[in-house]
């Protein structure tokens, strides 16, 4: 479906293309997200760079972004889909189906590098947005994120020097990077050094370093041939309607975006024409010169001015429903009139109240009629549900950064009033600040059950502290009557097939998971957990073949790929552990976890100079691992490399502390003098 091109807010729609077809064909581009951007930040005081390239370029005031969370709204980006067609509604549970195309894969086919250096987890490479990159940098480590939160986003000048670097690797071919900075989201800890307040400062900060490493590649000479697109994938609401961040309500707080297109023969223009993100997989199509496909919904920006035979903008905010039960949030933009799908209907005229104060549905329900058609026409075509495979510290790490996945529930039963976001909003609110706190207030969440049973992502918060403070009976006790409903999401019965297996209960683990498993979307993380229950149960061939599963689904995920190891191990299998092991570790360098494993199966093996390479791995990223560093100490010894082997004896006596080291400092002793 196309978008329409209709003017508001004082302004009239352009009448000419404001740039020629192919103005930077064949050319680079470098596509900018900043998370949870609002539209009006984009001004001189809060972000005087950006600004600056908006006029150098052209700035689409009025431009929505389909849904006010971050991965529904990057799959929108970077398909040219809409949320119902590409079938990720949510962050953490759904993961983007390989039937659709990205604009990584459509540049990297015409010839393009293509890489992505993104800040959060929430677009990890698991989530399906990796198709086509030729390099994929995200966020990941091997920490245990159920007890580290920390590493679950990084900053702004991580980001950009991994894409400056890689830009500047270029060859012969032109270039797609797309770079991704999640700064601007909570929590704000900035230095208030411009004192605009904490949001601001934060966005003023990303927006000097966004600003900077424009600069160095203006200077290289790397933007004179390069398209460049930057927008948001949403915004924040900072309290407006009672919501302190964005996901639950679609009010243009968090679903209007900036929008700035730049580059050579781009000119110069300032556009009121409603504009979605959903346009740029067609502008970009169109500016390096590649075919249109007609088959997706937006249309390039450079067409914005011509007629769009009155089609509306499309968005939704599924946030409450996944999470709260609530009911879920579908509108339409057209005409300058939002209309809103819900319990309680909203009608807003966008040019005379633009802050959506006034709901006129109630008073002009004929206005809303045309949009209610609309919206329900858009809403018939087929949908696809596309849940993710999770491994077993994906939640974790999405709590980090103010997010629970609840799961792709199952849509069931009738909404009422109840049910409307704005009723839902004051305990979700009470949620939200439970996870701000650090979202270990078990007896918070609980409550917040309580109230409202159908909140799954406070009943799966709660019972993953359960389970994590040694609870896990009382896990179990939650999970079990909620896993059966009608509406549950399918985490609901993996997460008590944790809680099981947690509690020591492993035959009653696997009842539960091979019922879960049995669902062909089922994920990572139930499969791993059925590996676990099976191996406990004596069952290693087909723990093996669960560890299997779960690494086919979740190949980034080095737990469960060390599980697979261990399996085989278990299984007699010491050959197809070690070829595991040295996949994953080839891989992901930075897994400790299966250098210290591939380290003990080597030295079992007699390969002391593999094992040496694998805890020399170890001991340099982790100085406080004194087990590997004894390790290598003595290997090295008995390999005869004196010199190498007093150096780790040396610092092993320096740093283990004593009592619990004191036996191995004295095995040491001869070797430090």
């Amino acid at each position: 479906m196309a978008l329409i091109g209709t003017s508001w807010v004082g302004c009239t729609a352009d009448k000419a293309p404001p740039w020629p077809a192919a103005a930077v064909a064949s050319g680079n581009v470098l596509l900018v997200t900043l998370d949870t951007l609002r539209a009006d930040r984009l001004n001189d005081r809060v972000m005087p760079r950006l600004s600056a390239l908006a006029r150098s370029g052209h700035r689409f005031r009025n431009t929505y972004a389909h849904a006010p969370m971050t991965l529904p709204s990057h799959a929108s980006i970077l398909t040219g889909l809409l949320p119902p067609a590409h079938g990720v509604r949510g962050n953490g549970a759904f993961r983007l189906g390989e039937a659709h195309r990205t604009l990584a894969e459509r540049l990297k086919s015409s010839g393009y590098r293509t890489g992505a250096f993104v800040g959060a987890f929430v677009l990890d490479e698991r989530f399906g947005l990796a198709r086509g990159f030729d390099r994929y940098d995200s966020v990941d480590d091997d920490r245990d994120f159920a007890a580290d939160f920390a590493f679950a986003e990084r900053a702004a000048p991580a980001v950009l020097s991994a894409a400056s670097q890689w830009i500047r690797e270029a060859d012969s071919r032109p270039w797609f990077a797309w770079v991704h900075l999640f700064d601007a989201h909570a929590p704000h800890d900035a230095s208030p050094a411009a004192g605009l307040g904490p949001y601001d400062d934060e966005v003023h900060l990303m927006d000097a370093r966004l600003g900077a490493f424009l600069d160095r590649l203006s200077e290289d000479g790397r933007l004179s041939k390069t398209l460049v697109v930057v927008t948001a994938d949403h915004g924040e609401s900072l309290g407006e309607h009672g919501e302190s961040t964005h996901g639950l309500f679609a009010y243009d707080a968090t679903m209007r975006v900036p929008l700035v297109v730049s580059g050579p023969r781009i000119g110069i223009g300032d556009h009121a024409a409603t504009a979605a993100l959903v346009d740029l997989v067609p502008t970009v199509l169109d500016a390096v010169g590649l075919p249109a496909d007609p088959t997706l919904p937006g249309r390039s920006l450079r067409l914005l001015s011509e007629p769009a035979s009155g089609r509306p903008i499309y968005i939704e905010a599924q946030e409450g429903w996944l999470a709260a039960g609530a009911a879920p949030v579908t509108a339409v933009v057209e005409g300058g009139l939002k209309f809103i799908e819900l319990p309680v209907p909203e009608l807003y005229d966008l040019a005379a109240d633009p802050g959506e104060a006034r709901n006129l549905y109630a008073e002009s329900p004929d206005r809303a009629r045309p949009l209610a058609a609309a919206l329900r026409s858009i809403l018939s075509a087929p949908a696809v549900s596309s849940p993710a495979p999770r491994d077993a510290d994906a939640d974790a790490r999405l709590r980090s950064l103010g997010y629970v996945a609840g799961g792709a529930r199952t849509a069931g039963g009738a909404f009422t009033a109840v049910d409307d976001p704005k009723n839902v909003l004051p305990l979700y609110e009470r949620f939200l600040s439970i996870l701000s706190g650090g979202g270990n207030d078990i007896s918070g969440l609980s409550a917040i059950v309580e109230e409202r049973p159908a909140f799954i992502a406070a009943r799966m918060a709660a019972s993953s502290l359960l389970i994590e403070s040694g609870r896990a009976r009382e896990a179990v006790a939650m999970l079990v009557d909620a896993a059966g409903a009608p509406d549950a999401a399918g985490a609901l019965t993996e997460r008590l097939g944790a809680a099981y297996l947690a509690a020591g209960q492993p035959a009653e683990a696997l009842r539960v998971l091979t019922v879960a498993v049995a669902d062909p979307n089922a994920s990572a993380d139930a499969w791993n957990g059925l590996g676990v229950a099976r191996a406990q149960t004596a069952r290693p061939a087909e723990a093996r073949a669960a560890f299997d599963e779960a690494a086919r689904l979740a190949p980034g995920s080095a737990r469960i790929r060390i599980n697979a190891a261990m399996a085989r191990l278990e299984a007699g299998d010491p050959e197809g552990a070690m070829a595991t092991l040295t996949r994953l570790t080839a891989d992901r360098p930075e897994a400790l976890d299966a250098w210290r494993l591939l380290a003990t199966l080597r030295h079992g093996r007699g390969d002391l100079a593999g094992a040496v390479e694998a805890w020399q791995r170890v001991v340099t990223t982790d100085r406080r691992d004194f087990d590997s560093l004894f390790n290598l100490a003595i290997t090295l010894r008995d390999l005869g490399r004196t010199d190498d082997a007093r150096t780790a004896a040396r610092r092993f006596t320096a740093a283990a502390p004593r009592p619990e080291y004191g036996r191995e400092a004295a095995l040491l002793a001869p070797l430090t003098r």
